[in-house]
């Protein structure tokens, strides 16, 4: 009986290791047109997965990506030796002419006193790293808006990260100006689809305030232990059975219908507390545009 248990809950950990794709869609506007595929990379924290990184940037490669985001904690500093940067390095040399990509720093980009001074790799390899500021992107003849906000972690001293507690108010301050900025955007190109890039879920009630058409979000690594009856058993800054773990959340914001996805993430290394009936995930989302029947 010992030796089943044991065998029962290897598997357990070892199956939580391979990576799913969960697939969304969000539709905008009325006879489908065209889509656009966006794969969200989240809360990689520098893991191994396979060598050079191969094993992901063939997962990414299939699913035929227009843009690829990074939404947070893509560098962990509590990871050993060179693995921290080097294993980003792999990733983002794998991907490089793919397709645009954009990337917003979680809280691990600022831990062991750093201060996302290694994000400068991502432009050097092609993509937009966004910091609390928006880009204009035509792909597939479609017009986005791609706004990214700093961690809140950002807002912080390092000794005030070791507390673990947020300044919610700059950090909503900062989100608040950031939609303002795109809200010109929008008045100039009312066609434009928003996406905010923002780690942090449990904002959602702040998110709400603004008018982005989605917000893609990570950190809460599913809750790390998942049960059938609930969607997740932790989270950070959400403590016990956290409500946005993962998955997708409709709400009405500035603008209407809105949609936030939130990806249980892509670390199975770091932290060390192992995942249960809680695969690492690869986050693929078709915006499917319709025309108007007009």
């Amino acid at each position: 009986m010992k030796k089943i248990a044991v065998t029962f809950i290897s598997l357990l950990f070892i199956s939580c290791r391979s990576i799913c794709v969960p697939e969304y869609q969000i539709f905008s506007e009325s006879e489908i047109s065209s889509k656009v595929r966006i794969v969200q990379v989240s809360d990689f924290h520098s893991n191994d997965f396979g060598k050079d990184e191969a094993k992901l940037i063939t997962l990414i490669k299939v699913s035929e990506p227009d843009m690829v985001v990074f939404t947070g904690d893509t560098f962990d500093f509590m990871q050993k030796g060179i693995k921290p940067v080097e294993n980003v390095r792999l990733l983002l040399q794998g991907i490089k002419d793919l397709c645009p990509f954009f990337y917003v720093t979680g809280n691990h980009e600022y831990f062991k006193y750093h201060e996302n001074e290694f994000g400068y790799m991502i432009e050097e390899y092609g993509g937009k790293s966004l910091h609390d500021d928006a880009v204009e992107i035509k792909v597939r003849g479609r017009d986005f808006i791609i706004a990214g906000a700093d961690d809140p972690f950002s807002d912080l001293t390092p000794e005030e990260r070791k507390k673990d507690e947020d300044n919610k108010e700059a950090y909503i301050k900062r989100i608040l100006e950031l939609y303002d900025k795109v809200s010109e955007m929008e008045g100039k190109n009312n066609q434009a689809f928003s996406i905010l890039l923002a780690h942090r879920p449990e904002y959602i009630d702040t998110y709400k305030r603004t008018g982005f058409d989605l917000v893609l979000s990570g950190h809460a690594h599913g809750g790390q232990w998942r049960f059938p009856a609930k969607n997740g058993l932790y989270a950070p800054m959400q403590g016990l059975f956290p409500k946005y773990a993962g998955g997708r959340y409709e709400f009405t914001g500035r603008n209407g219908n809105a949609v936030m996805i939130v990806s249980r993430g892509l670390s199975y290394q770091q932290p060390n507390v192992p995942r249960i009936m809680n695969n690492p995930e690869l986050v693929v989302i078709d915006i499917v545009f319709r025309e108007n029947e007009d």
